[in-house]
Formats: structure tokens, C-alpha cells, sequence
């Protein structure tokens, strides 16, 4: 796909991965709905706050469709800088006051992390790393996700039921996180964060928590790109 989206992009003009209308990777509009205050919303499913910098909408969906299934590489940054901006806002929600913070990115099907070459929200996640070197942030890709149907369009109840064990730990990768004796975690982590792209309900980080818990690691907060209307209520905004 990518070297078909490259070779193509030789004869068609490039057109805004969010609205379409302009012959730019993302158009002011669009970049403007990346830039919002960050807002924690309570989730109706799940304990821990999210965190995002948007609310969703159909351009921000169409950002990050064209993103993960359509090779629109050239908005990594843009969306990743969002992310990271979530990000900051979640650990100084979680009151961080230091030290390494482990990101662990919401899972894609099998079937989704072949056709797009891996997984998206960890590609998001290990970019916003490096675009905020100064917070130590470590990218876990630890979670995996049993293939099922796709969460949109479904209210909230059918949301929570559809992710119900969806998702399981790889093991090799909870094993080296572990020292030889069983005890605690090999992190010197300051905070534990969930990341995804959206969140409505909860109901996906919801899952990722109860997963994670199962080995002993507990998220402090989520944090992602656009926030829907499936929460109980927003918190306090932000200024970061």
C-alpha cells in the first residue's frame, strides 16, 4: 500500500486527511480541531479518567482512517503532537511528579495489524514519545486484541458487551517485565497510561485496564486524540 499511496500521490493532488477540500495534508480547520484545550472525561464504563484535545467528529475520524488504513503518513506528527498533549495533561491529572511513564497502547485485531503493517496507536504512541523527550516516555505494546466486530455505531451497553475479553496480554512481553523471582514489575515508572485514538464509552480502555490488572499493572488514566459523548460528565479543562 505504501509504495502504491507514494506513487499516486506523483499524479493526484494531495487532499486535507480530514475535510478533503484542500490540496494540503491537513488544512487550518482541521488542524485547529488537533489543538483544543485538553479535557478529562468519566467514562461510563471503567475507573480511570480520559484525557483528550478534541472532540470527536467526522474529521477527526477521517484523520485517523486515513491515517491507519489509507497511508496518510504525513499526518503522524500532527496527530501525534495531539497525543503527546493528552499525554502531559493526563500525568499532571495523575499528579506525576516524575520519573519514567509507560504507555500502553489500546490493541488492534490481528487481522488489522497486518494489513496496516503493525499498529497504529502504538506508531502514535512511540511518535508523541519522541516529539516530548523530557517526560521518559516508554511505549509497551503488551496488549492484544481477539478479533471482533468493530465498535461503531453500536450505543453503550452493546459497546461494553462487544470488547467483554476482547483483549489478553502477550506473554513474552509481560515475562520481561517481570523479574526471575515474581515479584513487582521492572519499571522504575513514575505513571501507567492507557493511549487509543478515540474514546466514547470507555468500554475499550475499560478492558485494557482489567487486562493489565491482571498482571499487575494499573493505569492511571487514558489518554487519546478525541473524546465522544459516552462519558457520565467532562471534569476540570486544562490549560497545557
Amino acid at each position: 500500500m505504501g509504495l502504491l499511496t507514494e506513487f499516486g500521490e506523483l499524479f493526484l493532488p494531495r487532499r486535507c486527511a480530514g475535510c478533503g477540500r484542500e490540496d494540503v495534508s491537513l488544512c487550518t480547520a482541521c488542524l485547529k480541531l488537533l489543538g483544543g484545550i485538553p479535557r478529562a472525561m468519566e467514562p461510563r464504563y471503567g475507573q480511570i479518567p480520559v484525557v483528550g484535545v478534541s472532540e470527536y467528529s467526522s474529521q477527526i475520524s477521517h484523520m485517523v482512517v486515513n491515517f491507519k488504513d489509507n497511508g496518510r503518513r504525513d499526518i503522524l506528527d500532527p496527530l501525534a503532537l495531539a497525543l503527546a498533549r493528552s499525554i502531559t495533561a493526563a500525568l499532571e491529572l495523575a499528579h506525576h511528579s516524575g520519573g519514567r511513564v509507560r504507555l500502553f497502547p489500546a490493541p488492534s485485531s490481528p487481522q488489522a495489524r497486518r494489513r496496516r503493517g503493525g499498529s497504529h496507536t502504538a506508531a502514535l504512541a512511540r511518535r508523541a514519545a519522541e516529539l516530548v523527550p523530557e517526560l521518559s516516555l516508554e511505549v509497551v505494546d503488551v496488549l492484544r486484541a481477539r478479533r471482533h466486530p468493530d465498535q461503531v455505531g453500536l450505543g453503550a451497553h452493546a459497546r461494553q458487551r462487544n470488547v467483554a475479553s476482547s483483549q489478553y496480554p502477550d506473554a513474552g512481553i509481560v515475562a520481561s517485565m517481570f523479574p526471575e523471582d515474581g515479584g513487582e514489575s521492572v519499571s522504575e515508572s513514575g505513571a501507567d497510561l492507557l493511549v487509543d485514538d478515540f474514546s466514547t464509552t470507555g468500554a475499550t480502555l475499560a478492558e485494557s485496564a482489567r487486562v493489565l490488572a491482571s498482571v499487575q499493572i494499573r493505569p492511571a488514566a487514558g489518554a487519546v486524540l478525541g473524546l465522544g459523548r459516552g462519558g457520565t460528565r467532562f471534569v476540570s479543562p486544562f490549560t497545557v
